[in-house]
């Protein structure tokens, strides 16, 4: 009887160990072994995910869909040429979709749906089948998986001595109204690129040169705005000359290899295609026109000087280039036509900057309200039928949010009113950064 019960003591241990050494990895040791943090670290996650499993059934806006019906043309129909654009993204989709068809059958019976061309038809098929919850929530569940992985690894991006503060990232990001909005409500994949980002980042603050860049590489064939901190990173990272030219190297080959498999496999060229879409003059959407065809675009002059002022920083610290991060995206999305989700890519860095700055998270939540407002930019297809798998009938046939502002005054000029707003909170938020920047230069980093 004694051996029986030591023996399920033993297990019992073992048992705890395990899931210690789990707690540790997942919590870091400090917070974990520290009773006050963990109790507020578990507060923290439970909440923020009882707010993301709240949203997650009832809300999308329609590209989740045809992410997911190109996605369903290569599992039912074998169609593995249906995304040229986004070539990686398309393949993670695909995967996600045959294992959760292969599990839950509802899934292959909405293969109908999801294969009809027409916009219209699939999309009211879609919102008034009689699963639609069960398939919202498979749907946006990858983008839970990665949304788990970047909190996760947000832990270690800083503060290294500062458990607090590292607590502290952690809340600003489950909490964080962007990315609720833009995964759960709006449901885009952008965190799927940002996550390969973050792992960049992670690897640059351990000195792995070669690898941060070659994983930047990655999240730039993922999804292009990676791009954008490419050069500060290579400048961050590179000791010598021989570094900045493998780097460089390296750093292109993300997209060099996918150039080279739609050439080889569509027959024809993805980095000219994307040039000549829409989404890449939205960073040239900012000009001065001068005379004739001269003309002067705002967003690359910011972003030169913002490049140029990082080049001349006198000792180039982690936490300075992750400041340099985020003023790059703020201005952005200061200075460009961007979409709503194009936010998010701001948020790595800024909660970063909100653990030693809170002041700056104020200015965040302000940019959140302001942006409920510019969505109107784009009428019903993000506001109203955003919401229309709750009550079809109800959110196709209300009226919109245009036709009410238009009885009192122009909708375009009430938005860019916002707009305009949006983009000087935007601006400050890039002053009260660069302010701290002179203070990690003059003083070094606080908390790494």
């Amino acid at each position: 009887m004694e051996t029986g019960s030591r023996r399920v003591y033993q297990n019992m241990n073992k048992t705890k160990l395990f899931f210690n050494k789990i707690g540790r990895g997942l919590l870091t040791r400090e917070i974990f072994e520290d009773r006050g943090l963990s109790k507020r670290f578990y507060k923290y996650f439970l909440t923020g995910i009882l707010i993301r499993l709240a949203f997650l059934p009832f809300f999308f806006q329609r590209d989740l869909l045809s992410t997911y019906q190109r996605s369903a043309e290569t599992v039912f129909a074998g169609n593995f040429a249906s995304d040229f654009h986004q070539i990686l993204t398309h393949i993670i989709h695909s995967s996600y979709l045959f294992i959760i068809k292969s599990i839950f059958p509802a899934i292959g019976e909405y293969s109908s749906i999801l294969l009809d061309t027409d916009t219209w038809t699939s999309w009211i098929g879609f919102i008034s089948s009689y699963n639609v919850f069960t398939v919202l929530a498979l749907f946006k569940g990858l983008y839970l998986i990665f949304d788990l992985l970047c909190m996760f690894f947000m832990l270690r991006l800083s503060y290294d001595d500062d458990p607090e503060g590292r607590l502290n990232v952690f809340k600003f990001w489950m909490f964080n109204p962007v990315v609720i909005f833009v995964l759960y409500i709006f449901a885009r994949h952008d965190i799927i690129g940002i996550f390969a980002m973050i792992i960049a980042l992670l690897l640059a603050k351990k000195d792995r040169k070669y690898w941060s860049i070659i994983v930047l590489a990655l999240a730039i064939a993922l999804r292009f705005f990676p791009i954008m901190i490419l050069i500060p990173l290579i400048i961050y990272l590179a000791k010598s000359k021989k570094d900045y030219i493998a780097l460089t190297s390296i750093g292109v080959s993300g997209l060099a290899v996918v150039e080279l498999f739609s050439n080889l496999y569509y027959g024809k060229s993805l980095i000219f295609s994307l040039l000549n879409t829409q989404h890449f003059n939205y960073i040239l959407s900012s000009r001065l026109e001068l005379i004739i065809h001269d003309r002067i675009f705002l967003f690359i002059v910011a972003y030169v000087l913002i490049v140029l002022s990082f080049v001349h920083a006198k000792k180039k610290s982690f936490d300075l280039l992750i400041n340099y991060g985020a003023i790059i995206y703020l201005a952005y999305i200061a200075l460009c036509y961007f979409h709503p989700q194009y936010v998010l890519w701001t948020v790595p860095f800024l909660v970063l900057i909100f653990a030693r700055k809170k002041m700056l998270s104020s200015y965040h939540w302000i940019q959140f309200g302001l942006l409920m407002v510019i969505l109107i930019y784009w009428g019903d297809l993000v506001t109203k039928f955003v919401l229309a798998p709750i009550d079809h009938r109800f959110f196709i046939y209300i009226t919109g949010l245009i036709p009410i502002i238009e009885r009192f005054y122009d909708s375009a000029k009430f938005v860019n009113i916002f707009r305009s707003i949006f983009t000087a909170v935007s601006l400050w938020m890039i002053y009260l950064i660069y302010k701290d920047n002179r203070r990690i230069i003059d003083e070094g980093p606080v908390d790494n």
